[in-house]
């Protein structure tokens, strides 16, 4: 019988849109009965007697031998946005399908959802819940094992959830930065384009963000164009610049605008390893910030 790859597993994001943050170290193996925390999600968690805890990809796996595991990951959410999630079927990478077996249940401030987990020819049975915290982050759990351990490890996971500690996040200040992400974009230029075109006209954009090591930010944004139709032609073009203040912590890029206004990202990167913002490939160059 096929088994699960417990290291194939780890280069999954069990919930795409979650992600764990930097604090936990990487390269370490957390032993039973340690607790481990993430000080800019505001959660903390305790390892579970019997299994081991380390960081793979994005999220954090509690493993017992390759038959059994339970995987958490975190970030912002709702709870409508949780049961959403867990409603349909969901490709998680690598060959591996995570697949509702009943709707989900919703109680209090948790959302969860019996599964399966399905990799080549072998599927698992499986539990996913989400637990939305008093700050508005979102706990991601999924259990799986193999069928004579399943009802364990279920058990395990719903302990997990349960037992998970919220408290506020920490918001870094203006120009104040961790976290393995700083190095990577600390003075750079990160340019997005697009554009689209059709028999009537097309359109063009370009945004270019440069991140000083000052920790100060120049935004530029650029547009232009042109329209048919049978009485008229038009073209137009225009930019805008923008500056402010930038902080990273986890997998969170925050600008904030002299003007006042805040804007977030999500930083990660696809199975090529391209650099990603909020899902989307940004292009990576020297920022010329001197």
């Amino acid at each position: 019988m096929q088994v699960f790859s417990l290291c194939a597993f780890l280069a999954l994001a069990v919930f795409p849109n979650f992600a764990f943050a930097e604090e936990l170290q990487v390269d370490r193996v957390y032993a039973s009965g340690t607790t481990v925390s993430s000080k800019v999600l505001g959660i903390s968690l305790k390892v579970p007697k019997g299994y081991e805890g380390s960081v793979g990809g994005e999220f954090f796996v509690l493993s017992r031998g390759e038959e059994a595991m339970v995987a958490v990951t975190a970030e912002e959410a709702t709870l409508a946005q949780a049961k959403a999630y867990l409603s349909s079927p969901q490709d998680l990478g690598e060959g591996y399908y995570l697949t509702p077996t009943a709707a989900p249940v919703t109680k209090a401030n948790t959302a969860s959802v019996a599964c399966t987990i399905t990799h080549g020819l072998t599927t698992w049975p499986g539990e996913a819940t989400i637990v939305i915290g008093p700050h508005g982050i979102g706990v991601g759990v999924i259990a799986t094992a193999s069928k004579s351990q399943f009802e364990t490890v279920k058990k395990v996971g719903r302990l997990v959830a349960k037992n998970t500690r919220f408290k506020k996040p920490f918001v870094p200040k203006p120009g104040k930065s961790s976290g393995k992400w700083v190095s990577k974009i600390a003075g750079n230029s990160l340019q997005s384009y697009g554009g689209s075109s059709s028999y009537d006209g097309s359109s063009r954009a370009k945004t270019k963000l440069t991140l000083c090591e000052d920790g100060t930010f120049r935004r530029y944004f650029s547009s232009g164009g042109y329209s048919n139709s049978s009485t008229v032609s038009v073209s137009y073009a225009g930019h805008s610049r923008y500056y402010g203040k930038w902080s990273v912590a986890g997998a969170k890029l925050r600008l904030f605008y002299n003007d006042g206004d805040r804007a977030e990202f999500k930083l990660s990167t696809n199975d090529a390893g391209h650099f990603l913002m909020n899902g989307e490939r940004w292009l990576r160059a020297d920022g010329d910030c001197r």
